[in-house]
């Protein structure tokens, strides 16, 4: 169903050190037909920054070449990661993973221009996963959050991949995130909010005894892994439409392929053999427009998935992450990480997803 643009990418590393090593992950929001991409930039240390690209009919006019948001604040000391942004009234509202090299948390940005940002903390829960694991009914998450302890230190329960919706639903924010393994949904009134651990304590404690909890659960196999919230859902007449990433794990021995050498801006890499064999593909879904915990239907196989070289082969391998998409006439533009390496485009006909779901 997804046509690959020119099945070329769309955005590569550059020679600035903070890029260097690679691109992924990017958001998008479309004002006055030109787009403005946010990007995860990786530098050969393994730290992330933020970048700005602006677009317009398909083709780039500005690419910042030093970061938008750098890694300024302990929690971010290893990396800002996988942007998402909306704009609700005149604020532009941007969230993305903070990482200090054992935490991952959600942190809260705010701009009016898109150039001046400021930073307004942790918005995840400081729960530490012990606690979370004592707190929680459901056996399943038990179970997940389990694998997330780092060598006997504390840490807390990650907390990733979240988007906001792009319009308060009955006078509140509203937000899905990710706490292993499906995507989760919850209604505040102010950002504050989630920044009292009581509250998430509370929501941990009731995660899975209301539906108003959970927005979607793994349901196919080319998602039973785990999944996680993409793209900023789009409104349309018959629902809130999601573009989200799926991850099976293949049970099955590495390939030789997968000790393939690759190269990026002249530097050549290995494969990261290790790491157990994940495919993470992308998906769609729709969510009641009142009632967004509420899923309407959803594609039972992947809207695409990793087929061209340049995402089955890189950082890491077998990967579409979408986390931008925008309408654009006919047409729903995906704009993905591939294989934790760069950016791709893809385009799929907007009144036939619909259809489909």
């Amino acid at each position: 169903m997804a046509i690959r643009v020119k099945k070329e990418l769309f955005l590569k590393p550059t020679k600035n050190k903070w890029e260097s090593h690679a691109v992924l992950n990017p958001t998008v929001i479309k004002e006055k037909g030109i787009e403005h991409l946010i990007y995860r930039g990786v530098a050969p240390n393994k730290i992330s920054s933020l970048g700005y690209v602006k677009i317009k009919d398909g083709k780039i006019i500005e690419r910042n070449s030093k970061p938008l948001i750098r890694p300024t604040e302990k929690y971010e000391k290893k990396g800002v990661e996988d942007p998402r942004i909306v704009k609700i009234g005149n604020i532009y509202h941007l969230l993305y993973t903070g990482f200090d090299g054992k935490n991952a948390g959600i942190v809260y940005a705010v701009s009016k221009n898109l150039r001046d940002w400021k930073k307004k903390g942790i918005i995840s829960p400081r729960v530490s996963i012990r606690e979370a694991r004592k707190l929680v009914k459901i056996k399943k998450y038990r179970d997940k959050w389990k694998t997330q302890e780092i060598s006997k230190s504390k840490s807390y329960l990650w907390d990733k991949d979240a988007v906001l919706f792009p319009e308060k639903i009955n006078g509140k924010f509203v937000m899905l995130h990710r706490f292993l393994p499906d995507i989760q949904i919850v209604k505040f009134k102010n950002f504050s909010d989630l920044q009292d651990d009581s509250f998430w304590k509370e929501y941990i404690e009731n995660l899975g005894e209301y539906e108003d909890k959970i927005s979607l659960y793994r349901r196919y196999n080319w998602e039973a892994e785990h999944i996680g919230a993409g793209a900023v859902p789009i409104k349309t007449k018959r629902g809130w439409l999601l573009i989200y990433h799926g991850v099976e794990l293949i049970k099955e021995k590495f390939s030789a392929h997968q000790k393939t050498m690759y190269k990026v801006n002249g530097h050549v890499h290995k494969f990261r053999n290790k790491r157990l064999p994940l495919v993470y593909s992308a998906g769609a879904a729709l969510l009641n427009l009142k009632n967004p915990e509420t899923e309407i239907n959803r594609l039972s196989k992947p809207l695409f998935k990793p087929e061209l070289k340049w995402e089955k082969e890189g950082d890491v391998r077998d990967v579409v992450f979408p986390e931008g998409a925008v309408v654009d006439k006919d047409k729903l533009k995906i704009y993905y990480g591939a294989a934790d390496t760069m950016i791709g485009l893809a385009k799929v006909n907007f009144k036939e997803l619909m259809k489909q779901l």
